[in-house]
């Protein structure tokens, strides 16, 4: 996806895109983080907050650095932290929130960090540019927190035909705008492209400026209620984890230390639990640990999807690699994100959700 050197949150820092580019940018994950900005980490110096608390104990005997950028997909991370699963695991995690694309790739390929959360197409490109890797576990899915949005007369996506559409060129926003497109018969070049960041689409929809937008909450919230004729056209839980995250494990973690990569995975169960059982909590800590408050992430909290380590036993094997992971590959090639195929078989590594 593509990032620029700022970011905004409704009127701050906004924009979003992939981990594995040349320039650096901000992500969709740090506009969700309220009005705070996360202070730019250099990657020599990351500053990383260990799993330790009152729950911890000095036994943990493995250790593992988890990369993250604010983004509430990664949330159960700071509930297995808050609540110790860590501990109880036996590891001692500590989680370094990356504010700079360009930091994530360094401390990856440097070995700084041991895994990283990314979105399903950015772990691709990532193996695409040489970082050695693979995906370990699904972690979340975008059903209605991303929508292409549309003025009043347009009904289809269909009807975009010679439409002026805002997005966000590199980005989820053009994965998901070009497979809305490619699923009725259509591409890129069928639409007037107004490239410009999601917060801004959201605002040129509602001025007229453009006749649809690919945007995400809260832009999609923001715009719905500031115009009654916008409406979504397209959500993401058409194609069901087009718009999802992922752990990636480099493979120096995964001969170095498997059984810290295996204990940190296990962590992610019980958090997830935690997360549907115990909603208003879970939520407060992931906005906390993100710079924001629930209230103000609430329409976003509502259109994500986590997976927990029983949906993996299934899924990360089965639908996803068989059906998902293809679909993003195909999209993001259409779109231009990808310059080649991956051996997805070679891609998906399925051992620590068994």
């Amino acid at each position: 996806m593509k990032r620029t050197a700022e970011a905004r949150f409704r009127a701050t820092n906004d924009q979003r895109s992939t981990l594995f580019t040349i320039t650096s940018r901000p992500s969709r994950r740090r506009a969700l983080a309220a009005t705070a900005l996360i202070t730019a980490l250099s990657a020599s110096a990351l500053v990383g907050c260990s799993s330790a608390n009152s729950n911890s104990s000095d036994s943990a005997t493995d250790t593992i650095t988890i990369a993250t950028q604010p983004w509430l997909g990664y949330g159960p991370w700071y509930i297995a932290q808050d609540k110790g699963y860590f501990a109880d695991q036996g590891v001692d995690a500590k989680i370094t929130s990356v504010d700079d694309d360009s930091q994530m790739t360094a401390a990856l390929g440097s070995g700084q960090v041991d895994v990283a959360n990314a979105a399903s197409h950015s772990a691709l490109q990532w193996l695409e540019n040489g970082q050695e890797g693979y995906i370990g576990l699904l972690l979340d899915t975008s059903l209605t927190a991303d929508a292409v949005l549309a003025s009043d007369g347009i009904s289809s996506i269909t009807d975009l035909k010679g439409k002026k559409v805002a997005y966000e060129e590199g980005s989820v926003s053009n994965l998901l705008l070009d497979h809305a497109l490619t699923e009725n018969g259509m591409s890129i070049n069928d639409v007037e492209s107004v490239p410009m960041a999601p917060s801004d689409a959201a605002v040129a929809l509602s001025s007229g400026r453009v006749d649809a937008a690919v945007t995400y909450e809260p832009y999609i919230t923001d715009s719905l209620a500031q115009n009654s004729s916008i409406k979504k056209l397209y959500t993401a839980d058409k194609k069901e984890g087009l718009i999802s995250d992922v752990l990636f494990i480099s493979k120096k973690a995964l001969e170095e230390k498997p059984e810290a990569v295996r204990k940190t995975i296990a962590a992610w169960g019980p958090a997830v639990d935690f997360y549907n059982s115990n909603t208003d909590e879970a939520q407060k800590i992931i906005a906390t640990n993100i710079g924001s408050s629930a209230d103000d992430l609430k329409t976003a909290f509502a259109g994500v999807k986590f997976f927990s380590l029983e949906d993996n036993k299934t899924e990360l094997g089965g639908n996803y690699l068989e059906n998902v992971l293809p679909s993003v590959q195909e999209s993001a090639l259409s779109a231009g994100i990808l310059t080649k195929k991956t051996d997805l078989s070679k891609v998906v590594d399925t051992q620590f959700v068994k």
